[in-house]
């Protein structure tokens, strides 16, 4: 009987070990996109993103590796198939035919983009069909739906950089009349330069997008589990929570327009 016990324990041990061993990890791809997804001074992923989809990834039984790439190289690793997942991007950041290729979770947060202007631009009041010859600085990798004709058609023009910080600099010295940006990016990247938010202007909206994991067509039968953590997590109030402590010192906003066009 000890000897049926005994071996029966180590069944039992091999099931579980083979269950571990068997848990997927996925390779979760992510631009460096403060206070969303970025590597703290440890080397560590962190962010608001990566926080919550670390949290949805538990409670689902997956593991997820973060790795970060510059906004165009991520896209071109998830096209080619060497990552499984984009964890912070959003359809309206898609061609249309991108569908045939990824699949999309259920959002967990929304995203408000913005053009931001030096506080005494002319141009800060105006619509977006009302902008001609300006030089709109854009993370290089980043698309824009609603730029992409002004652009083709030459009315505006894009000054390309690597990433949202060198954005700000371009605006400051006056090499671009306007930067697009998420404004809680925008409002955090003041905060960490200590700058007076009364020294910009919010313009043109571009977009309110849904922010959500995009992932491999392969993987598609993970979805229901993600989307019901990701539901979860929403509606307990977690997400919120989350992205709250994130932006905690970011008190002051720059000045709004009028009205959001």
């Amino acid at each position: 009987m000890r000897r049926c016990r005994v071996l029966h324990s180590y069944a039992l041990l091999i099931a579980l070990w083979c269950s571990a061993s068997s848990a997927q990890t996925l390779l979760g791809g992510g631009a460096q996109w403060h206070p969303y997804s970025f590597e703290d001074a440890d080397g560590q992923a962190t962010g608001i993103a990566v926080d919550i989809v670390r949290k949805v990834m538990k409670q689902s039984g997956l593991q997820v590796e973060f790795v970060f790439y510059p906004a165009n190289r991520l896209n071109l690793l998830l096209d080619e198939g060497h990552l499984d997942l984009n964890y912070a991007d959003s359809p309206q950041w898609n061609s249309a035919n991108a569908s045939e290729r990824f699949v999309y979770s259920q959002p967990y947060l929304h995203v408000r983009e913005y053009l931001y202007f030096l506080k005494d631009h002319p141009a800060r009041q105006l619509s977006l069909g009302e902008l001609q010859g300006l030089r709109i600085g854009i993370v290089r990798g980043y698309t824009y739906q609603t730029l992409d004709a002004p652009l083709r058609d030459k009315r505006l023009m894009k000054v390309e950089t690597s990433r949202e910080p060198a954005l700000l600099d371009l605006l400051m010295l006056g090499r671009v009349d306007a930067i697009a940006v998420v404004d809680d990016v925008f409002t955090d990247l003041l905060s960490a330069r200590h700058l007076e938010p009364g020294r910009f202007a919010r313009g043109a909206k571009l977009s309110e997008a849904p922010l959500v994991i995009k992932l491999q067509r392969q993987h598609a039968d993970r979805l229901p589990e993600l989307n019901t953590a990701l539901e979860g997590l929403v509606r307990s109030g977690e997400v919120e929570r989350i992205r709250r402590s994130y932006l905690v010192n970011q008190t002051a906003k720059p000045a709004k327009k009028s009205a959001d066009r």
